[in-house]
């Protein structure tokens, strides 16, 4: 069974790759919409920081 770390982990991994394949369709089409490309990155990097504050929190917790 797993733990809820292990469910933590599995959830940001498919959150990561959902933003990467977003990421990765915005910029390949004929004209990139430069405005969502930025939103988009802002967005990913304030997840990046919200996971690193919750990663600390699990790895503290277990």
């Amino acid at each position: 069974m797993a733990s809820p770390q292990d469910d933590f982990r599995t959830a940001a991994a498919a959150m990561e790759q959902a933003l990467a394949d977003a990421l990765n369709a915005a910029v390949k089409v004929q004209n990139p919409d430069t405005g969502f490309i930025e939103r988009l990155l802002k967005l990913i990097i304030k997840k990046e920081i919200v996971l690193e504050l919750l990663l600390e929190e699990f790895n503290n917790a277990g």
